[in-house]
């Protein structure tokens, strides 16, 4: 039963769009698919960096938001999310708004470890690839599902496995 890895789990038809595309493209096809973020691959179909949700937010209500009094106790760490959320409100292509520094997955990369760098990231989802190729996505709701579907103790649950090798862009 546990463990099991990526390949397992994952969605193979994975919506992709491509860095150059416009934001308005990008939202469009969020909305159309009812996903909440996009692998962004080059040319060559390549991973470059992940569109997300939180990624374009702010979208339409930059100049509203910017001119709203600050949050009392914003840390510095939070301002420089809120000031990088402003940034990518007006970017122009998916490229310009996207997160660089994508953490992905191997296939056979254990669904353990999936999600304790979902927690420890505190990211939504992971791309799956074969060299720089996404050949899927695994989303929390896919890995909370795998749990759902497997029979075991919770109490025997525990396993020490290697590190699974993460891929940063």
């Amino acid at each position: 039963m546990l463990p099991h890895n990526a390949e397992q789990i994952m969605t193979r038809d994975v919506v992709t769009i491509h860095k150059g595309s416009s934001i308005e493209e990008a939202l469009r096809l969020m909305s159309a698919r009812h996903i909440s973020g996009l692998p962004v691959v080059d040319v060559d179909g390549q991973l470059v960096g992940m569109l997300t949700e939180s990624d374009v937010l702010l979208r339409g209500q930059a100049e509203i938001a910017r001119h709203a009094a600050p949050l009392p106790g914003l840390g510095a760490r939070e301002h420089d999310r809120v000031s990088e959320a402003y940034r990518k409100a007006r970017a122009v292509t998916v490229e310009d708004a996207m997160t660089k520094d994508v953490i992905a997955f191997g296939e056979h990369s254990s669904v353990a470890d999936i999600a304790r760098v979902m927690i420890e990231r505190d990211i939504n989802r992971v791309p799956v690839v074969r060299g720089r190729q996404v050949v899927g996505i695994i989303s929390r709701r896919d890995v909370i599902r795998s749990m759902a579907a497997l029979e075991f103790d919770p109490q025997s649950a525990e396993y020490d496995a290697p590190e699974a090798p993460r891929i940063a862009l």
